[in-house]
């Protein structure tokens, strides 16, 4: 009865990690209702997904929306604006995928887990991508400043 309980117990397990999904980033779509998606983006950027969003890519989305609030006017669907003002909402909206989705992958969290010198046990370390993105360039310029620092001071090489 054990080993039945505890095979039960291992597929369940193995089961809800396989259903585990990484959400995808919102993208507006041109068929779908325009004021629904809107309220939908303006949710999302209150959401931990997107919480590298730059101020001012923040702002662009903001424009965008109120852009394409404004062009749509009391229409439901792109599919009944004039070609031209399709085709201008089409941009914005494009304009909003691009920023939520590049958000969207710079807020995705990634974790190492190393073994410190002297220990066995693994220690986490758990950042957002554009966080490694950042430290990275931080430690490239420290870099650069103490090469430009020794070119500068040739006394203080020896």
């Amino acid at each position: 009865m054990y080993r039945i309980t505890m095979i039960a117990l291992l597929l369940c397990v193995s089961g809800a990690a396989v259903a585990k999904t990484e959400k995808s980033a919102l993208q507006m779509d041109r068929q779908a209702p325009v004021a629904g998606q809107v309220q939908q983006v303006e949710k999302a950027l209150q959401a931990p997904e997107y919480a590298e969003l730059s101020a001012d890519d923040r702002s662009q989305i903001q424009q965008a929306l109120a852009r394409i609030t404004q062009r749509m006017g009391d229409r439901q669907r792109v599919d009944e604006l004039p070609p031209h003002v399709q085709a201008q909402v089409f941009n914005d909206q494009e304009r909003v995928n691009q920023l939520l989705a590049r958000a969207h992958d710079d807020s995705r969290q990634v974790c190492t887990y190393q073994r410190t010198t002297g220990s066995n046990m693994p220690k986490g370390r758990c950042l957002t991508v554009a966080e490694r993105r950042r430290i990275e360039e931080k430690g490239k310029a420290l870099i650069n400043d103490q090469r430009t620092f020794n070119n500068l001071n040739p006394a203080s090489n020896r």
